[in-house]
């Protein structure tokens, strides 16, 4: 990724950044007159997309030098290629979404990507309101790209748009705005796990400490080692150990944000004995170390030890 501090693949020496070339088209909706940032401004604003949990959506074409790099992460990112295609930052490395691919990312998650050189980009994305539970499922996957269509949901988000410049009523406006989000559901839902997976991840979310094994998780899911492997893929496009690392970095990325603990505890409760392995885990999972990721979302973490 060119310039600056993005150039680095150290997630960590990163700083915000929004860089729009003058030529990007942005056909974006808002859910809510808050969001006032200059890219959104021409956007109108629909109070049935905020009601129903999200906070912008729309279709963008752009190229480069287009770049995004979020470092306050809030709500969960849902992002489909249309045509052309860039780079998304996800599980610790670069990866290309080209056309008739979707990545979907949830809170807490460093959010980066970029538009690659002489390759025009045009994609829709649909950004999930803080706290908002929507776009949650049973497998609740911190980060995947797969295959998926992408036409449905811009044609939905166009719409949308569409008919909130030409004054349509609120009823008309609710279900363009449902099928956005029947959209976005869709691709969740086709990752939701069969009934004893989600058995499994939920008891191991009870006691991310104990030292899973391969044949103890097995046993909890009233499965056979290989069966399991199978199904934990084709619901969270991991291994059960993979997956388990992803669920106890999420529980850490909590436990960072809501309390003062040192990360020598953090790391005992989601089961690392060893803090420099944790951390490094961390890293590559969240895309920041735990050291600095409670000072980049401050204002997340202060909000919610207030609530406490």
């Amino acid at each position: 990724m060119p310039a600056r501090s993005s150039a680095s693949c150290n997630p960590e020496l990163w700083e915000a950044e929004d860089i729009r070339p003058a030529e990007t088209v942005t056909l974006g909706v808002r859910g809510a007159k808050g969001d006032s940032r200059s890219w959104l401004a021409g956007s109108p604003v629909v109070a049935a997309l905020g009601a129903l949990g999200l906070a912008h959506a729309g279709v963008l074409t752009t190229s480069h030098p287009y770049r995004i790099v979020r470092t306050k992460l809030s709500g969960a990112y849902f992002m489909a290629t249309l045509s052309g295609g860039g780079q998304v930052f996800l599980n610790g490395r670069w990866q290309a979404c080209g056309e008739g691919q979707a990545v979907l990312l949830m809170p807490g998650v460093l959010n980066a990507f970029y538009a690659e050189k002489g390759r025009p980009w045009s994609h829709c994305w649909v950004r999930v309101a803080e706290g908002a539970e929507v776009l949650r499922g049973p497998a609740d996957r911190m980060q995947v790209m797969t295959r998926w269509n992408a036409a449905p949901l811009s044609h939905a988000v166009l719409g949308l748009r569409e008919a909130a410049l030409a004054g349509a009523p609120p009823p008309v406006l609710h279900r363009w705005a449902e099928l956005v989000l029947v959209s976005v559901e869709e691709f969740r839902r086709s990752f939701d796990p069969d009934a004893r997976v989600v058995r499994l991840w939920e008891a191991v979310e009870k006691h991310l400490a104990e030292p899973w094994t391969m044949s103890e998780m097995a046993q909890v899911a009233s499965l056979s080692a290989e069966h399991l492997r199978r199904l934990s893929r084709a619901a969270t496009g991991r291994s059960p150990h993979a997956h388990l690392m992803h669920l106890r970095m999420k529980r850490a990325a909590e436990l960072l944000l809501s309390t003062d603990w040192p990360i020598k505890r953090i790391a005992e409760v989601v089961g690392y004995a060893n803090p420099f392995v944790f951390s490094t885990t961390f890293k590559k999972v969240i895309g920041w170390p735990p050291s600095s990721y409670a000072a980049r979302n401050d204002a997340d973490g202060a909000r919610k030890r207030q609530r406490k």
